[in-house]
């Protein structure tokens, strides 16, 4: 597991937009959506529902997300 993943994992939870994500973070949204299918891929389930308005953390991405603070707080 890349820290940058968690760190762009953390901000679209934050944000609720890959494209916010990605001006945030400076990169592209394309990156964005690769290091969270990444993540996703890791753990065999999906982390956000995406829609058109944004995206929202499933229930493992509710889990993963304190994981992913606890993280950020070391």
């Amino acid at each position: 597991m890349n820290l940058d993943h968690i760190w762009t994992f953390l901000e679209v939870a934050d944000t609720g937009n890959f494209n916010r994500a990605a001006e945030n973070l400076n990169v592209t949204q394309s990156t964005v959506s690769s290091r969270i299918k990444s993540l996703e891929e890791n753990f065999g389930r999906p982390l956000l529902t995406r829609r058109h308005a944004g995206c929202e953390l499933t229930a493992a991405g509710h889990q993963f997300h304190l994981y992913a603070l606890g993280i950020r707080r070391l």
